[in-house]
């Protein structure tokens, strides 16, 4: 009897298997589709934000270039001195101005809430999305993990089958050799002698089969106990990693959270 030997199955193996690079891949595509497809959202926003900066600049110089005008009327001595006294008072001139302040302030407060709000979408996005893909990865890195671990279980019920056969096999000519060599003993000259030798014979290798077939089945069975508890590490180990990869990426979204700060492109 000897010992059976299987190599660990580690995580590092059941990435290269071909199933795993394929979908690593696919992974990996998606990804890059979703920071496309946000790139593309963000200059889409900073074009109409910038559209919409350039149109208050330019109302705002048509608005001031109106005053001046109406200012310059007002002091080329009309017959309406009153109304150009009024176009070029200071105060309605400050309440132009302090319009203009406020509509510049409130543009750039709405493009400030709409820059920050879809960087934070994007940033959900992508946490969901890489989460996901965690556990994507480590759901199929546990199905390689049960496929072969199944395998390496096969393996060793069918090298514990073949070597209970090769011992019945063996004991079976043990047996029938004894009984010939008893049969041509020529120094036993008595049928009932032989017969009795025989029977002794028999009922000593019986003995000494039963408890070569104990001693297999007890190593069979210690075997595959000690398979099992290593299979089941290796599935703890998978579990565990898996957890601690999403809490990572959780950890990591709500720094990005607490991190950001909002933005504009004004």
């Amino acid at each position: 009897m000897f010992l059976y030997f299987f190599d660990p199955i580690t995580i590092q193996v059941l990435r290269k298997e071909k199933v795993f690079q394929k979908l690593s891949k696919k992974l990996k595509k998606d990804m890059e589709e979703m920071l496309k497809r946000h790139q593309k959202q963000r200059d889409a926003i900073q074009k109409q934000q910038q559209t919409n900066v350039d149109k208050l600049l330019v109302d705002s110089q048509k608005l001031s270039k109106k005053k001046n005008n109406l200012g310059s009327s007002g002091s080329s001595g009309s017959r309406h001195s009153s109304l150009g006294g009024r176009a070029s008072d200071p105060s309605s001139s400050n309440i132009s101005d302090m319009c203009n302040d406020h509509k510049i302030r409130s543009l750039v407060s709405n493009q400030t809430d709409e820059w920050s709000n879809n960087l934070r979408r994007q940033e959900k996005e992508l946490f969901e999305l890489r989460r996901q893909q965690i556990s994507d990865e480590y759901d199929l890195l546990k199905k390689l993990l049960l496929d072969a671990q199944k395998n390496q279980m096969d393996s060793l019920k069918t090298k514990l089958e073949v070597e209970t056969r090769d011992l019945k096999q063996a004991q079976t000519r043990k047996s029938m050799e004894d009984t010939r060599q008893i049969e041509n003993d020529r120094t036993i000259a008595s049928r009932a002698e032989k017969e009795r030798r025989v029977k002794e014979t028999k009922e000593r290798n019986l003995k000494l089969f039963v408890e070569e077939r104990k001693r297999l089945a007890m190593k069979a069975e210690i075997h595959q106990e000690q398979l099992n508890k290593r299979h089941t590490e290796q599935v703890d180990i998978l579990d565990r990693e898996k957890a601690k990869a999403l809490e990572q990426e959780e950890m990591n979204h709500r720094e990005s959270i607490l991190a950001s700060k909002p933005e504009s492109i004004v």
